[in-house]
């Protein structure tokens, strides 16, 4: 089975009680993070260790992305982060490294029909074809400038844009954006199912082939995972 994995955010005992929850088994099941597994809460070190020790996969997220670029200085670091202790762990390298090596784009080559993509806050309005993007998106090396690229930026930080793909600056829930904007999702002409994260104000929903797992965890709300074959929900409270 693959198990799609909302939000993280370093909430790792919340994690722990998803995977046990789902009784994740990694001999048969595929554990997949729609990305910002740090940052937040309170045990980034261990939520990595623990996406990484269940064989997990996973799309890049905002989240990651100020994660890499503060610890390489490309940023500069945020008052509010919770990223001291991954930064000195011992394994912090190495951690890292896993998180600079994520796609943006992920492709679940899942049978009969249920194939998905996943992408941590959404789609350009502009990439009708997914194959093409992950390709050019997902290329070259992962340093800081192919971080901070525009579309990767889209790609993770997008809520509502224009049918131009211009972002709006706002957050919150769908119901504050206006005329041009429209959540990224009201654009999607695709027929790829696609599951995302990021839209925290949003929660955990469903539109169309459109499935939204951020449901708050790191706010104190809960940690959702999807499973694709089985188009099944399961939470667990926030501690």
């Amino acid at each position: 089975m693959h198990w799609v994995v909302g939000d993280v955010q370093g909430c790792a005992r919340e994690f722990e009680d998803l995977l046990r929850a789902i009784r994740f088994d990694a001999g048969r099941d595929r554990l997949v993070s729609v990305g910002d597994l740090v940052n937040k809460g309170p045990d980034s070190a261990a939520a990595l260790r623990l996406w990484r020790d269940a064989g997990g996969v996973a799309v890049i997220g905002n989240h990651d992305v100020y994660a890499l670029c503060a610890r390489s200085g490309r940023q500069a670091r945020r008052e509010n982060d919770t990223l001291d202790a991954l930064f000195d762990a011992p394994d912090a390298d190495e951690l890292l490294g896993a998180l600079r090596a994520l796609p943006v784009l992920l492709w679940l080559d899942v049978p009969d029909g249920a194939g998905t993509w996943v992408v941590h806050a959404g789609l350009h309005p502009h990439w009708t074809d997914l194959d093409a993007a992950a390709e050019r998106l997902n290329a070259g090396a992962h340093d800081d400038d192919w971080l901070l690229r525009t579309e990767v930026t889209f790609a993770t930080r997008v809520r509502s844009c224009t049918a131009d793909g211009l972002l709006s600056e706002r957050v919150g829930p769908p119901e504050i954006y206006v005329d041009p904007y429209r959540p990224w999702n009201e654009l999607y002409t695709g027929e790829a199912r696609v599951a995302h994260g990021h839209w925290a104000h949003r929660g955990h929903y469903r539109a169309g082939r459109v499935i939204g797992l951020d449901s708050g965890c790191c706010y104190g709300r809960e940690l959702t995972a999807w499973c694709v074959e089985e188009d099944r929900v399961v939470s667990v409270p926030a501690r």
